[in-house]
């Protein structure tokens, strides 16, 4: 219950740049006519000092050149020479504040969006690299309460940046906390819960995890303010302080490093919350011998893991890279962007549920293959049906968004059971490698599309439908 609390406030912040980074409404500034004749309404304004695109809109990024004419001579002769826009932006919405308007993130400064979401990006990559091995070292406790309190303060923090270059370095750190905490945390879960009960655990955090979208989409609806959505949204995660109480460390680990008092007193107290005794004998059997630290070639020099992690790094590489071309897909559909960010979330949550049912009576691996299938199904049929079945269209993705996931959810309980204790975080981050790379080339994917309105979900339909099969590679757990 403690990880999937943490998931909704984690989704939370992880999405927030959703609502604060999207593009708003914004022409030149071109008040100086207005000097002639202070009178003007807007679109007066407008009309007579921003040219206008081939299908009649107004250009965001251009402007006519001032000139010293009296405004008679200006409406009579009109004004013919343009120049990029000189004394900043209008924002037409100026009751909604974000990162945009805030940092004029516009015209030949539109690309810092998304440079700013590469730099969140780069810090799921390299929270992938360093989890593992701090996991490892320092144990999944305390690697936990290290992510949460990074998360704590970079992600509560980012209401007081001052500048825009701040906001990246912060969206950087929030990146490697994301990534810290899930691989850490869903390590802890493993090895404190009996097979049974792994994967409800495991889809409990997940299906919070969606309900912290809904939760941003609800609160980027009522909160018009970048600032105040940052405040709101992460005041919370400051209670995660509670964890240094709450959390056990994994009774797993203490005994791989030797320390079998500790061991034995974790296991008493979880014992004792649980209102069960644990035999004297049975404490004073367990095996306390410590083991070497795991690493990167632990892995890559034994063959079986080998193949192993080359398949589940593919099929992490196509789950995150297909969701996230699909989020941004929904994009084109004629959908309010907030009504879209309740309702895809609330699907996933029963499809999450539903996957307690098949891990169980098909296994992992086919109830991971079965998904990846119906999003491979759902995106090739979207690709080649006629745009204008709208409702077929919508349905499709959302079949595809609701396959996507309950693949994710599934990964991680496969993958995470796939690894001995001695190298679960370490083979967590190399997988995790996998999906950071396909976070990375989502723009690609999506601009590709612009050209080709079809390659998205053909790409993602085909790489989904390779790791459907890919996944009969895999062993069983």
């Amino acid at each position: 219950m403690d990880t999937s609390l943490s998931s909704v406030r984690v989704s939370g912040v992880r999405f927030s740049p959703v609502f604060v980074l999207r593009q708003v409404p914004h022409y030149c500034n071109t008040s100086w006519l207005l000097a002639i004749r202070p009178n003007l309404t807007i679109s007066e304004l407008f009309t007579l000092t921003l040219p206008k695109k081939a299908d009649g809109s107004f250009e965001q990024c251009l402007m006519y050149s001032p000139v010293q004419w009296d405004f008679d001579s200006i409406v009579k002769y009109g004004l013919n020479e343009t120049q990029p826009c000189q004394n900043g932006w209008i924002y037409i919405n100026k009751q909604e504040l974000t990162t945009v308007n805030e940092f004029n993130l516009v015209c030949d400064k539109a690309s810092e969006r998304f440079i700013s979401m590469s730099s969140f990006v780069i810090g799921l990559l390299f929270g992938s690299l360093i989890t593992g091995t701090l996991c490892d070292r320092i144990g999944r406790y305390k690697t936990i309460l290290i992510m949460l309190m990074l998360f704590a303060v970079f992600g509560f923090g980012t209401a007081f940046v001052p500048n825009f270059t701040v906001y990246k370095i912060f969206q950087f750190a929030i990146g490697v906390a994301i990534s810290g905490y899930a691989i850490s945390s869903v390590c802890l879960v493993t090895e404190w819960l009996v097979l049974s009960r792994r994967a409800p655990a495991i889809i409990l955090a997940h299906s919070f995890y969606a309900f912290g979208l809904v939760m941003v989409s609800f609160l980027g609806y009522f909160i018009p303010h970048w600032r105040l959505l940052y405040l709101v949204g992460g005041f919370p995660v400051i209670f995660l302080i509670s964890y240094i109480w709450i959390l056990p460390e994994s009774p797993r680990w203490l005994m791989m490093r030797g320390r079998k008092e500790k061991a034995k007193f974790v296991l008493r107290m979880a014992a004792l919350v649980n209102k069960r005794t644990i035999p004297y004998n049975l404490l004073k059997e367990l095996s306390c011998e410590e083991v070497p630290y795991g690493t990167v070639l632990s892995i890559l020099q034994n063959r079986k893991l080998r193949k192993m992690t080359m398949v589940l790094v593919y099929v992490w590489f196509s789950i995150s890279c297909c969701y996230f071309s699909l989020s941004s897909y929904m994009k084109k559909v004629k959908m309010n962007p907030y009504g879209s960010h309740i309702a895809f979330p609330m699907a996933e949550v029963p499809s999450r549920f539903l996957c307690v049912v098949l891990v169980e009576k098909l296994g992992r691996k086919t109830t991971l293959s079965i998904t990846l299938y119906v999003v491979g199904f759902a995106c090739l049929t979207s690709a080649f049906i006629s745009k204008d079945l709208f409702s077929i269209d919508v349905t499709l993705i959302l079949m595809g968004n609701i396959g996507m996931a309950a693949a994710i959810t599934v990964s991680f309980i496969y993958s995470v059971e796939l690894y001995p204790s001695t190298l679960r975080p370490i083979g967590l981050g190399l997988v995790s490698l996998g999906a950071s790379i396909g976070i990375i080339m989502t723009p690609l994917i999506v601009g590709l599309d612009e050209s080709q309105p079809k390659a998205l979900m053909t790409f993602c339909g085909l790489v989904t439908t390779i790791g459907g099969f890919l996944c009969f590679q895999l062993p069983e757990t």
